[in-house]
């Protein structure tokens, strides 16, 4: 069974700018400390991993579920809010719907969503572009910290515990691609952020993307 993986933001939903920038806010607004949006500094870069890191070394760890649950609940309602008030500012990454239901009607493919971003905000961008998060497996930063690990849990989602006999991951960012080469999936790069020898801008031409995941994507 061939596994195909998506992130999100940048991936299937053009959304990492004002993510990016809602989660600072977030962050900044409920403890006080300004956030690296280089983001390469830190271990994990996932929501939930960012300010783990952000926690521990302003030596807040003590307060760790108080100020995660306060943080996480203010990020939320301000994507939430940003989606309701600037609808058509919240776009699908072309074809990208439209992928997703084709490879799903293969029957030796498996689909599945792992991103570095909190499943309620996650669900909320996917719902929004027309993407059914039900028939998704989806693994996100409020299963774990690590981006290895969220999508090791969107595979056992996806195939029920069974090893796929290929996996091959679409991602926009250099941590993507660590990851991907982490566990030994192909890995292909969206959007032109990560230079990488199989890329693609968007899904815009359906036929070629589905001729890249039958061929192998590269590592």
């Amino acid at each position: 069974m061939h596994l195909v993986m998506f992130d999100v933001d940048g991936t299937l939903v053009d959304s990492a700018g004002f993510d990016a920038e809602l989660y600072s806010e977030a962050v900044e607004s409920e403890l006080g400390v300004p956030v690296d949006r280089g983001w390469n500094r830190y271990e994990h870069v996932t929501d939930s991993g960012i300010l783990e890191q952000i926690l521990r070394e302003r030596g807040l760890e003590a307060q760790r579920a108080e100020l995660s649950a306060r943080v996480q609940q203010r990020f939320v309602a301000r994507v939430r809010d940003y989606v309701a008030n600037n609808a058509a500012a919240v776009r699908e990454i072309a074809g990208a719907r439209r992928l997703i239901e084709r490879l799903q009607e293969l029957p030796e493919v498996r689909v599945a969503v792992a991103t570095g971003g909190w499943e309620p905000t996650a669900r909320l961008k996917l719902e929004h572009v027309g993407i059914r998060t039900a028939a998704l497996a989806l693994a996100s930063a409020s299963d774990a910290t690590a981006r290895a690990a969220i999508m090791r849990l969107a595979e056992w989602r996806a195939l029920q515990g069974a090893a796929p006999t290929r996996a091959t991951y679409f991602g926009d960012g250099p941590w993507d691609r660590r990851a991907s080469a982490e566990l030994g999936y192909d890995f292909v790069a969206v959007g032109g952020g990560v230079e990488h020898p199989v890329a693609c801008q968007d899904f815009g031409d359906i036929e070629a993307i589905l001729r890249l995941v039958e061929r192998r994507g590269g590592s």
